[in-house]
């Protein structure tokens, strides 16, 4: 009975976190997760959060004329321009569909993930 409780918590977490889009952005680490569902608001605050850490997002949204965001390309430099990292996804509004990248600041690795 324990188990399935634990296992019923997991579930529920992961699950918030995916409908949340739990965003990180610190002197460490940058982890972002944009679906369908992110706003022109929150990009602008993901580029607002990012330029404190010294990175830039350029991103190119497309939003339909309900204003869910339908597709993104981005970039991300350095304040002195040295890229970063480029992706993007075609597909926002296709069920379960996100794009994912981390970057690790110290070292600017970059890591990109589609659904």
């Amino acid at each position: 009975m324990k188990s399935v409780k634990i296992l019923l918590l997991a579930a529920l977490t992961l699950a918030f976190g995916e409908m949340f889009g739990q965003n990180t952005v610190s002197a460490q680490t940058v982890d972002i997760t944009i679906n369908g569902q992110t706003t022109r608001e929150e990009l602008a605050l993901l580029n607002k959060e990012m330029r404190a850490q010294g990175l830039v997002f350029n991103y190119i949204p497309q939003f339909d004329n309900d204003r869910k965001l339908l597709s993104l390309q981005y970039k991300v430099t350095t304040s002195d321009n040295t890229i970063i990292g480029t992706g993007g996804h075609e597909a926002l509004q296709t069920a379960g569909a996100k794009v994912r990248f981390q970057i690790a600041v110290p070292t600017k690795t970059f890591t990109e993930t589609k659904q």
